[in-house]
């Protein structure tokens, strides 16, 4: 089978340049671009100063726990977590193959196995990451253009920072898992990236919005949802940017929905918004003082237009780090 070479792109082979001598010549000679460290030492800082390398080919000649553990740190660190790693490894370490997946292994080649299929599973690898990366480039993209959006409102710039910071520590309150935190973040960058649609002179407005003017604010959450909806790495926050204005007791828009309807998620994306939206200032009025913020809040958590058991999380958090209520109006205005 050949492989389009346009394709391939830079190894790093960690190991002893005998332990497969062959590989190396085949990589090359396939249009691999290929640099060797000689152990274990010095990978990962290599790694973290040349953001280029594709795939780690691990060849250890003996005694493969160091690898293994380069391995392990390779793929459990947020900087290097994407860059593939493949075993090759010796006849008499084949029975550890089940510990180079533990560690993380996106393959392991047991030899004696021919050159073609080792290439040939080195360049599945390499697929993998490429679409990975390719789904990495997205979300910057979004994540980008999200704040651009937000940039487009002096009064508003850091709010989805903000947003998402009070997300993921609401979330971590009321101990949701690992992947919905990772939910809360995104979605707290991204709720408002519907914004793209409501021009600027509505969002800039100094007075109070029209009847026709709010619908065209309104229909910000459903854009944001069919802006996402086609990327899959954003799946998991859609029902975060639809729902972030709906509200437990039915009041809220676009969908109306109320009580159980209502998702965890989107409840504490809209607790987080409110108050970051209360909390600085507009340009259709100043921040609300501390006491303000805190009387609004319970308000709407009597009223259940915001979650009362999120509201009162957040007030806690309010009470342990009183500095979080920033008025941010100044700075705002002249940044």
């Amino acid at each position: 089978m050949d492989l389009p070479t346009t394709t391939l792109g830079h190894i790093l082979l960690v190991g002893p340049a005998d332990a497969a001598p062959e590989l190396g010549a085949a990589l090359v000679a396939k249009s691999w671009r290929c640099t060797r460290c000689e152990s274990p030492a010095g990978v990962l800082r290599r790694l973290r100063s040349e953001p280029d390398v594709d795939l780690v080919l691990l060849t250890p000649q003996t005694k493969p726990g160091p690898y293994i553990e380069l391995c392990r740190h390779i793929k459990f660190d947020p900087r290097t977590a994407f860059v593939s790693v493949v075993f090759v490894l010796a006849p008499t370490d084949a029975s550890r193959r089940a510990e180079t997946f533990a560690a993380g292994a996106d393959d392991c080649i047991p030899l004696p196995a021919p050159a073609g299929e080792i290439l040939i599973r080195l360049f599945n690898a390499l697929r993998v990451k490429r679409a990975t990366d390719s789904l990495e480039d997205a979300t910057a993209i979004i994540t980008s253009l999200a704040n651009a959006i937000e940039g487009r409102d002096a009064y508003t710039r850091g709010h989805v920072e903000r947003v998402a910071t009070y997300c993921v520590e609401i979330g971590r309150r009321v101990s949701v898992s690992q992947e919905d935190l990772s939910a809360l973040r995104t979605g707290g960058i991204v709720h408002d990236i519907g914004k793209v649609a409501v021009p600027d002179q509505i969002l800039n407005k100094a007075g109070k919005l029209t009847d026709e003017e709010m619908s065209i604010v309104k229909r910000h959450p459903i854009v944001g949802h069919d802006v996402l909806e086609p990327l899959r790495t954003f799946r998991n926050v859609l029902p975060l940017v639809r729902w972030h204005h709906e509200r437990p007791n039915g009041s809220g828009y676009p969908d109306g929905l109320h009580g159980d309807q209502l998702l965890l998620l989107p409840r504490i994306v809209a607790v987080a918004d409110v108050f970051d939206a209360i909390s600085t200032a507009r340009s259709y009025r100043p921040a609300c003082s501390s006491a303000r913020c805190r009387e609004i809040l319970a308000a709407a958590a009597e009223s259940e237009d915001l979650d009362p058991s999120l509201v009162a999380i957040l007030l806690d958090m309010l009470d342990e780090n009183p500095a979080a209520l920033v008025d941010t109006s100044v700075e705002s205005v002249s940044a």
